[in-house]
């Protein structure tokens, strides 16, 4: 893999707690290419079938083991985070299919402490 994608996925890995980050393997075409969601779960693959239908499949929990999984398949890919349009139909995407994302503190607007912080008043 070329060094400027290595540099984008580690700075994915060091942005833990910011959400879902989307990366691919073709940036001009991403659906030519594989689509790897990253969250604290882990890394993510969005598959899709030939009727259309999108399922994500857990691939790894590490940068390091994504790419060595990735330059197995091709060692010619590069991962680069997507942007716009695409990264947020692959964010809605991941959301809708994993129920347990949703229930994650990750997935919240709130500040979990916030949250701890008005039950604990609630009882005064």
């Amino acid at each position: 893999m070329a060094q400027g994608g290595e540099q984008e996925v580690r700075d994915g890995d060091r942005s833990r707690g910011t959400g879902l980050r989307v990366f691919g393997t073709n940036p001009e075409q991403p659906d030519e290419g594989r689509i790897f969601v990253w969250t604290k779960m882990g890394w993510f693959e969005r598959i899709e079938v030939q009727s259309g239908a999108v399922a994500f499949t857990p691939i790894a929990r590490s940068e390091s083991e994504l790419r060595e999984l990735v330059s197995r398949d091709n060692p010619s890919f590069d991962l680069v985070q997507l942007s716009g349009q695409y990264r947020k139909m692959v964010s809605r995407e991941f959301s809708e299919q994993s129920p347990s994302y949703r229930d994650s503190p990750e997935y919240s607007h709130e500040d979990p402490s916030e949250k701890d912080s008005q039950q604990y008043h609630q009882h005064d």
